[in-house]
């Protein structure tokens, strides 16, 4: 096991199936799929004539309402609405591309020093089902939001449709991202909006990149899956990265107050979306390193897992709160006990 590897294990608060799906994110799984994110499928589907009865019930304003943009896709109950700073930076995108009975466009975009996110839509003609690319031909219909018995494959059949696996990916190199994530949106059978976020490192703005989506067409005629290809398509994008302003740099008061890790500097910096955490985590005893699940910044609390970056920092992100004049970290066991608290004071 990569040492990267057990350090996400270590402090990802998560659980072990979604530990599975992060290592293949950050590239350890190397079987075919080779997948290049956390697969988080929201698994709602909204019918056409649902959107067109709620037009109808708010009125012509909802006619302006983005029903699957960056706003409304990053809220969720565990992180709420999205700060007004970050909103303001979201930047309207027009780049479209066709592929063989489908297109797909970049809705919007936004780019910090901490977060990249994306919203694309795809749109197939009506011979295709769009289903997301974590989805196989053996999942349930609740894959696409549908009720029922039977699973993606049977259902095709049924239907006489061809089911088309759509995924997007960002350019990890361009954009410095060491993790990232897709979360699946269908407004229709046909149609699917697509949340890509991605945690980077810091890569100088603006940044011109690509958006690319991966589209896999498996139709019941097709018997073996294994000799499907896949079509890609790129879509240019332009990030322009908002500011972001340090808030300190911090020395931990003992560097060896957390068994089987050397801790180094810990810096916080204040992004659109909210506060940004890198701390330098040495595995010292791998053992004992086992034990820790992940850590809290008192007074802050942060959206998301945490991941580490290629130069093993510990990176949370989009924290809310205070941490004060002196940040203190706890770390937690697997059972959420306090391993270690430790103090840090400001150096730079």
């Amino acid at each position: 096991m990569y040492k990267s590897e057990r350090m996400m294990k270590a402090i990802g608060d998560i659980s072990d199936d979604k530990i599975e799906k992060a290592s293949r994110a950050l590239g350890y799984q190397k079987d075919r799929r080779q997948a290049s994110r956390i697969s988080i499928r929201m698994g709602r589907l909204m019918s056409i004539a649902a959107v067109v009865a709620l037009l109808l019930a708010l009125g012509a304003v909802a006619y302006a309402v983005n029903l699957f943009g960056l706003r409304e896709l990053y809220a969720n109950p565990n992180r709420g609405d999205m700060p007004e700073e970050a909103a303001d930076l979201i930047a309207i995108q027009s780049a479209k591309v066709e592929g063989e009975g489908w297109s797909a466009s970049v809705q919007e975009t936004y780019c910090d020093e901490g977060t990249v996110l994306v919203t694309v839509h795809v749109s197939a003609d009506a011979s295709y089902i769009v289903v997301p690319t974590d989805a196989d031909l053996d999942s349930p219909l609740s894959a696409i939001g549908l009720s029922g018995e039977g699973t993606l494959r049977e259902y095709a059949q049924k239907e006489g449709k061809t089911l088309l696996f759509v995924g997007a990916n960002l350019d990890r190199e361009a954009l410095g991202l060491h993790s990232a994530g897709e979360r699946f949106e269908n407004a229709s059978l046909q149609e699917m909006t697509i949340y890509v976020e991605g945690a980077r490192g810091g890569a100088a703005a603006p940044v011109d990149t690509v958006c690319t989506v991966v589209a896999v067409a498996w139709s019941p005629e097709t018997q073996d899956p294994d000799t499907l290809v896949p079509e890609r398509r790129e879509l240019p994008i332009t990030l322009v990265e908002g500011k972001s302003t340090p808030l300190g740099l911090y020395a931990p008061a003992d560097p060896y107050a957390l068994p089987g890790f050397e801790l180094g500097e810990l810096s916080l910096t204040q992004t659109p979306l909210g506060i940004e955490l890198r701390l330098k985590m040495s595995v010292l005893d791998e053992e004992a390193s086992r034990n820790l699940l992940t850590l809290r910044l008192d007074g802050v609390e942060f959206h998301g897992a945490g991941s580490i970056d290629p130069n093993g920092y510990a990176v949370f992100s989009q924290g809310q709160g205070d941490f004060g004049n002196s940040p203190l970290i706890r770390f937690l066991d697997w059972d959420k006990n306090t391993i270690s608290e430790v103090a840090y004071e400001k150096i730079g």
